[in-house]
């Protein structure tokens, strides 16, 4: 932290790595920035020490900054949460501004990341928007504004925000209400919400936090704390976003690299089982088998990190040409037969249609298949019956996969297509919690539908329909 003080702030600014060194501290009152180092376990010395040094802009430095944390030390009057180790333009940057104490609606420190986020602010009183917009105005946001909450759900539906402002009282829809059908959004089922409200009883502002709102603003509000508070929230946001998607680049770019020693090493096993001027005995046969069975389970699971990649990331284009589906079920039976054989599980496959062909693309609906097709192998009982149908109605072709075993021991067995939904801990198997997430996708991507229907320590059906 030596090199903050190489400059002439070095007079005006004062860090600490404990807070009891700032009893040693001299002149604190002639002193424009504390910052002070913490794991917040001594919130409640800092709290004391922002009240009797009013006049003093006091910031937190921690290597845990959580939207809770700065929720909390905003209220015990810190200024600012910045993460530890310090980034020096922060503090650049605040010494930059022009008399802080006279223009409270100055950026905070280090608010270039808040260009171009939009913020939705929702109330029927045009003098509360007027007033918000302008508290706002020079932090860099595209803020939109809505009198008719009607007109805001609207929009919502199609617009992605990074923030909403909402009023609880309104004529038309309560913000509560507003809250509840945006969360049900594709697009904005996760971006933070404040409720703003002239409304200060104990039971609305629970009921605003069950809801999900990141903070509780009565009115009239303090300008200062609006900014702050929308500052913080943004912030955090920006820094939770930056963190996923370097997990998931990262994630992306392992699977990548390991698909092609995969791909080697299945084909390298077809080979040897092929008998290509090779005499195997029988327990050197049965090895290469389980060998075999484990790689294309591996490549099925880099196979599906992949694709939720792409998923996230849009990126998934169907290449859709006429393929008969009763083939395509024929031959993704014939590339799991070995690990069928491994659990002496025996497959029934009845189709009922004489004409299966359909527009989809082979690739994705083969690896739909093969994913149901794992799925009921691994999760059924061994020597038991794992049967598979092809049916037509007037419209749709329906495929339905159904095995015995643990069954979906949830309230609705639907949830196992939502993302990294597994139930491999509970019957001691490995799995991501990717592959009927990915099932979904693609058949939705084609217009079908899929849905599950089970019954604990019975039997589980997968069904799918695909337009014809």
């Amino acid at each position: 932290m030596q090199e903050l003080f190489s400059r002439a702030e070095n007079e005006k600014i004062i860090f600490v790595e404990d807070f009891r060194e700032l009893k040693g501290v001299k002149n604190l009152a002639l002193k424009k920035l504390c910052i002070i180092k913490t794991d917040f376990k001594n919130i409640n010395q800092i709290k004391k020490f922002c009240k009797t040094h009013p006049s003093l802009e006091v910031w937190i430095a921690s290597e845990e900054v959580s939207r809770k944390n700065i929720l909390f030390a905003n209220s015990c009057g810190v200024k600012n949460v910045i993460q530890y180790p310090v980034d020096t333009k922060i503090i650049h940057e605040f010494f930059k501004r022009k008399d802080r104490t006279q223009d409270v609606r100055k950026e905070p420190a280090a608010s270039y990341f808040l260009k171009g986020l939009k913020v939705m602010i929702v109330d029927d009183n045009q003098m509360n928007i007027d007033l918000l917009v302008e508290t706002l105005s020079d932090m860099g946001l595209e803020i939109k504004t809505f009198t008719k909450p009607k007109d805001a759900c609207d929009n919502a539906q199609h617009n992605k925000y990074d923030l909403f402002l909402i009023d609880i009282m309104m004529p038309e829809m309560s913000g509560f209400d507003f809250t509840e059908i945006i969360k049900t959004t594709k697009i904005n089922f996760d971006t933070p919400i404040m409720f703003i409200s002239a409304l200060n009883d104990p039971e609305t502002k629970i009921r605003g936090f069950d809801l999900g709102s990141c903070a509780y603003i009565e009115k009239p509000f303090n300008v200062s704390v609006v900014r702050s508070q929308v500052y913080n929230v943004l912030k955090t946001k920006c820094l939770r976003e930056a963190l996923n998607d370097r997990k998931e680049t990262f994630l992306a770019m392992v699977t990548h690299d390991l698909k092609t020693p995969v791909n080697a090493e299945i084909c390298a096993l077809e080979f040897l089982l092929k008998n290509n001027g090779l005499e195997l005995n029988s327990v050197q046969n049965e090895i290469i088998k389980d060998i075999l069975g484990a790689a294309k389970y591996m490549k099925s699971l880099v196979d599906n990190i992949l694709h939720k990649y792409k998923f996230d990331n849009e990126s998934l284009n169907l290449n859709k040409k006429h393929v008969s589906l009763k083939l395509l079920i024929a031959e993704c039976i014939e590339e799991t037969k070995y690990l069928f054989e491994e659990r002496n599980q025996q497959l029934i496959f009845n189709c009922s249609v004489r004409n299966s062909d359909a527009v989809v693309d082979c690739l994705e609906i083969k690896r739909v298949v093969h994913n149901l097709l794992f799925n009921a192998i691994e999760y059924g009982f061994k020597n038991s019956k794992i049967t598979i149908e092809l049916y037509e109605t007037k419209t749709e072709y329906v495929f339905g996969i159904k095995n015995f075993g643990h069954g979906i021991d949830l309230a609705n067995p639907d949830e196992v297509f939502e993302k990294f939904v597994t139930l491999a801990k509970q019957n001691k198997k490995g799995g991501t919690g990717l592959g009927l997430y990915i099932c979904k996708r693609i058949v939705e991507a084609h217009g079908g539908k899929i849905c599950a229907e089970s019954k604990v320590d019975d039997y589980t059906k997968i069904t799918f329909t695909l337009p014809k």
